[in-house]
């Protein structure tokens, strides 16, 4: 079965791909053996092999990718189409995960299922593990239903990179920081009104590969970050100055999720600057579709 990564494992691969420029040596052997505990940890991000068991992170971004592009029809719980029911776990059309990909990226000739072939087979194999997650969990309510203004493009973009300091956190295409998501195919996994939520209520609804941990050592000194990975013994985190560290649990007073560092851009924009700002969002759909 093809791998799908997750939105933890590319992040790691990017931190591979920036640090190992400037890293020599000792530092350097030191540095991709803790890659490797990661990725083996995480499995390099892949789906488990056995059918019909996934990563709770490729669940995740399959969700998002169905709530920004499929639920428009099929409702956010997946049952609004009558003979489609897509909820129940049965479906028509196929049964197995690649006879779903083949349907949900070439569409259905006669009706109004039309071909989602932007979505790559990775993308799509994550909807799929969303859509097999439905029977037991169901689809968490979202604000993709809620009216949004979506502005001009060119005009958020220049708000992302200036006054909006988006690019500090988030990469957009391998361009700015690694402390927030990759928002490169947000257009493509979140719907306006999810986009414009996170832009004005960052706290609402922080998805489980995008939340904060932090580490209060016996000094009670603490660090904040991206949890990468943990294990019974260690932690593993990206702190807030984009460096891979590692703790042993003995060493901390406490750790855990916190809230997220994102501030609310409620006040610190216009209207018409968070329909712009959606406006570029939304057109971010990948350089290679």
């Amino acid at each position: 079965m093809p791998s799908v990564r997750s939105p933890i494992a590319h992040r790691i691969t990017r931190v591979a791909q920036i640090a190992a420029g400037g890293l020599t040596g000792r530092r350097k052997t030191g540095f991709f053996s803790i890659l490797f505990i990661l990725a083996a940890a995480f499995g390099a991000g892949t789906v488990q092999a056995q059918e019909h068991s996934y990563a709770p992170a490729d669940i995740e971004a399959g969700r998002g990718l169905f709530m920004g592009n499929c639920s428009g029809c099929h409702g956010q719980n997946g049952d609004q189409v009558q003979g489609a029911d897509l909820s129940t776990g049965r479906f028509r059309r196929g049964s197995s995960d690649e006879d779903l990909i083949r349907v949900i990226r070439s569409g259905i000739s006669g009706t109004s299922m039309p071909p989602h072939d932007f979505l790559s087979v990775g993308d799509t194999r994550t909807v799929v593990a969303f859509l097999r997650s439905l029977p037991t969990g169901g689809a968490a309510a979202l604000a993709d239903d809620r009216d949004v203004r979506v502005g001009n493009a060119e005009r958020g973009a220049a708000l992302f990179s200036g006054r909006g300091e988006c690019i500090s956190c988030h990469t957009v295409n391998g361009t700015g920081g690694l402390r927030g998501p990759d928002l490169s195919r947000i257009g493509a996994q979140r719907s306006p009104g999810s986009i414009e939520q996170s832009i004005l209520e960052p706290g609402a609804e922080v998805r489980a590969g995008n939340r904060y941990f932090q580490v209060i050592d016996s000094t009670g000194s603490s660090v904040q970050g991206l949890l990468l990975n943990q294990d019974t013994h260690s932690i593993q985190m990206l702190d807030t100055n984009e460096s891979l560290i590692s703790f042993i649990k003995s060493d901390l007073r406490e750790f855990g999720f916190v809230g997220s560092p994102m501030p609310s851009y409620q006040e610190e924009l216009t209207a018409d600057e968070v329909a712009d700002l959606v406006g570029y969002l939304v057109s971010l759909r990948g350089e290679n579709r």
